[in-house]
């Protein structure tokens, strides 16, 4: 008995889609594949077992293993044309992954610990790092998928902003902030006195002015080991505190032996810690100040906003012979952003009616003299900025890298003082059940570097390169 074969030779249209399928397919795959499966294998092992203490200061790119970016990356890697550009852009995300990865084998148990930093291994993720360089810069379409992964997801949660009627909110929160805002702008210069607490930089050979900074070939402005800390000597800020308890004094977070966390007043640290950003198409130079308290002091049960640790970060974007070309603040939670312009500063204010507004004042000296900061008593407020040196006596204090925070010693091994998400475990406030609908994630507990969302009226993130240029021109 003869069968008729089912069997028809597929038409064009038939096997175009086929073929379209294959490659769209083919494509996933490429885009999304390891240098090799040896690497995608090894690196696949590791976001499980440093689940519990992944690192959020870099995002880590999708589809591309040993690559991690942060803002300032996110913004060079369109504007990186040729070979070389790329490259160098590549190196600069695989030396974030490399760094975050350090970081975070540090905190696993000891036996894991001693694996994961085991030479063999180590080389093995350095290498599969190079290869993914080497690939992505001489594939120029590969290369554009990766810019695309390496854009950093905002700090803002749509669905709180949704269930929270955020459009009705708003005005609610323009009031808040302009109250706010009327108030500093209505400061006058404390008198000094024995209720100021003073601190003081230890004295260390600066950097002279005016200073000369080689650009990397993606065009930001790099100083080696020595002048970047003499810069962080010459610009580091003196402090004068209004004290009324042991709140007031700053010091260093730390782990206890038996695990908890706990702080250091006699520890006087600022953490500090080095970024870019770009104004009127030229990247900066910024050093970033940050000091700790250990806590805002609650005056009742129901107080919204006090709490575990409180802080300051100070930062100071430098002109191209490393003057202050504009200083801007705020606290750990990403708050109270407030702008101060050195008086020789040619930046200009403007005040875009679509962004949140901002505080901003003009001081009264120039860019080359390290300022004097005066922050109130227990809610730590930057209350008045002048360059004023105190006649009593000074405590010192030390610089130390803000990255320390990332691995504190712990009766385990390291611990970072954030957790996975980029807050501090703890310094939650009560205000967060009040300001959720601004969509920003626990509104007044302390972040980490890079989760700083600065904004309830729009979007703002404070390591932005791109933000100071919402401002000034």
């Amino acid at each position: 008995m003869n069968v008729k074969s089912r069997w028809k030779p597929k038409t064009p249209r038939t096997l175009a889609s086929v073929s379209l399928l294959a490659g769209l397919l083919t494509g996933c795959a490429y885009w999304q594949s390891a240098p090799t499966d040896d690497c995608a294998a090894l690196f696949g092992q590791l976001p499980a077992v440093i689940r519990a203490h992944r690192d959020a200061q870099y995002h880590r790119l999708p589809g591309f293993i040993g690559l991690r970016s942060d803002r300032v990356l996110a913004a060079l890697g369109p504007s990186a044309y040729s070979p070389q550009q790329r490259r160098q852009w590549l190196r600069y995300l695989a030396e974030r992954d490399a760094e975050a990865s350090r970081i975070e084998i540090a905190q696993l148990p000891t036996r894991q610990r001693r694996d994961w930093n085991s030479p063999t291994r180590q080389a093995a993720l350095g290498a599969c790092r190079t290869r993914q360089v080497e690939r992505l810069s001489s594939d120029p379409e590969a290369f554009a998928h990766a810019v695309e992964a390496a854009q950093v997801p905002d700090d803002y949660r749509d669905w709180a902003r949704i269930l929270g009627l955020y459009p009705l909110f708003k005005p609610i929160l323009r009031q808040g902030i302009a109250a706010w805002q009327q108030a500093a702008a209505a400061a006058t210069a404390p008198a000094d006195g024995a209720h100021w607490l003073s601190y003081r930089p230890i004295a260390q050979q600066a950097q002279p002015l005016p200073l000369s900074l080689a650009e990397d070939g993606l065009g930001l402005p790099q100083a080696d080991p020595e002048q970047l800390d003499a810069l962080f000597a010459r610009h580091a800020p003196w402090l004068k505190i209004a004290q009324a308890g042991r709140s007031d004094r700053i010091g260093s977070p730390y782990y206890r032996p038996d695990g908890g966390r706990d702080f250091n007043s006699l520890h006087t640290r600022l953490y500090q810690h080095s970024s870019w950003s770009q104004l009127n198409g030229r990247w900066h130079l910024q050093l970033i100040y940050q000091l700790w308290f250990s806590q805002r002091p609650k005056p009742h049960a129901l107080d919204l906003y006090g709490g575990e640790l409180d802080g300051l970060l100070w930062r100071v974007t430098l002109d191209r012979q490393g003057k202050a070309l504009l200083y801007d603040s705020i606290h750990p939670c990403g708050c109270w952003h407030s702008f101060y312009l050195p008086a020789d500063s040619p930046l200009q204010v403007r005040q875009n009616v679509d962004e949140e507004a901002r505080l901003s004042q003009r001081l009264a000296f120039a860019g080359d003299t390290p300022p004097t900061l005066w922050l109130s008593t227990g809610e730590h407020r930057l209350h008045w900025v002048d360059a004023r040196r105190s006649a009593y006596p000074a405590l010192s204090y030390q610089r130390v890298a803000l990255d320390q925070l990332r691995g504190l010693p712990h009766p385990q091994g390291r611990r970072s003082l954030y957790a996975s998400d980029g807050l501090v475990p703890g310094s939650e406030r009560l205000e967060r059940w009040l300001l959720w609908p601004s969509g920003v994630v626990s509104p007044g507990a302390m972040r980490q570097w890079g989760r700083h969302a600065t904004a309830f009226i729009g979007r703002a993130h404070f390591d932005d390169p791109h933000l100071l240029g919402r401002y000034f021109q």
